[in-house]
């Protein structure tokens, strides 16, 4: 079995089938998102946000966020990819972070507020963007991670590295979040986790800044000794860069042209065995080990209380879809009514 390292990924055997007249991109040098090569991003956008300001100040924290808005949001994105590189800008000015969340809940939503003050002419893309970056992808690792992701979470804001949140399913419907059918099988042997998608209905799906993020939070069924524990969280690369190919055993495919929002990307989203360590399991609450004297994997609690799924820990996602689903798009009336 090939070796693992930290949030890596390899590969195996061969690929799930994609829709017919999708468009793929898997392991190929150049590949077209949102109509536009990746090797030709566009030069990220520089926020005046490095300047000095007391972050712990809420009147001066709004007086600097609501300018490096206007100026990230001054013009439509002409390409899913101007609109991932505003995102990355805003990430790395440190205005937001990621555990203010946790921290300074007040300030993370009205920081989505102002968001749509400032975009809502714009149409969802960019505001669905922020959402699953700092909610559902950034909110996850917040919630079920350990120290270890914590401290990558801390890395990842400072660099404006984007990420995904890979939970939908095609043949989930309306079930979302209820029928997970990707699998990560843990492997004693290697110490670390084969992730599956064991036919093309378990494919993600419509799975928002897929095509552009380097790292995801796959939600996917974690088998231990031949047992089903239950949806869990993993946090893993899919590519080394954002001008890198997917890793080896991910397929990714456009979802293609929407009536609205265009200067978001959707993803579908395959794994064909790939390998993650044992770290990249989103392990707050939970823990597999292997177990010396049998060499069979072990599944258990940590802390207090019973093994659970780590899914069922996170009231984020549920509460990130409400922002989602009012803050963008919602009419004029319905976004007052909300805050």
């Amino acid at each position: 079995m090939p070796s693992v390292g930290a949030f890596d990924a390899t590969h195996a055997p061969a690929p799930v089938p994609n829709p017919p007249g999708a468009r793929t991109t898997s392991s190929s040098p150049k590949r077209r998102v949102g109509g536009g090569e990746v090797n030709n991003a566009p030069k990220p956008p520089v926020l005046a946000a490095a300047l000095p300001i007391n972050l712990n100040d809420d009147d001066a924290w709004r007086a600097a966020y609501v300018p490096a808005l206007a100026s990230l949001l001054a013009t439509p994105a002409s390409s899913p990819r101007e609109s991932a590189s505003r995102l990355s800008a805003l990430a790395r000015s440190g205005l937001l972070e990621f555990t203010d969340l946790k921290t300074r809940p007040d300030r993370f939503f009205l920081a989505h507020r102002l968001l749509v003050e400032h975009g809502f002419e714009q149409g969802p893309g960019f505001s669905i963007r922020f959402t699953v970056q700092f909610n559902l992808f950034a909110g996850t690792i917040l919630e079920l991670g350990s120290e270890t992701h914590l401290e990558e979470l801390t890395r990842m804001r400072r660099d404006g590295t984007l990420g995904c949140f890979a939970l939908t399913e095609r043949l989930a419907g309306v079930n979302s979040g209820l029928v997970v059918q990707t699998t990560a099988t843990y492997d004693p042997t290697a110490d670390a986790f084969v992730l599956r998608t064991p036919h093309a209905g378990a494919t993600k799906n419509w799975i928002s800044q897929g095509l552009t993020a380097t790292r995801a939070v796959v939600v996917a069924d974690l088998i231990v000794d031949g047992a089903s524990t239950g949806p869990h969280a993993f946090l893993i690369a899919l590519r080394r860069d954002s001008d890198a190919p997917p890793s080896r055993g991910i397929t990714l495919t456009d979802m293609g042209t929407k009536t609205t929002g265009n200067d978001l990307d959707n993803a579908s989203i395959a794994f064909d065995d790939v390998i993650i360590p044992r770290s990249a399991l989103l392990d707050k609450h939970c823990d597999v080990r292997r177990d010396d004297a049998t060499g069979r994997g072990v599944y258990g609690a940590k802390g207090d209380g019973a093994p659970a799924s780590n899914m069922e820990r996170i009231g984020q996602a549920r509460l990130s879809r409400v922002c989602m689903r009012w803050s963008p798009a919602g009419s004029r009336g319905a976004r007052r009514s909300f805050f």
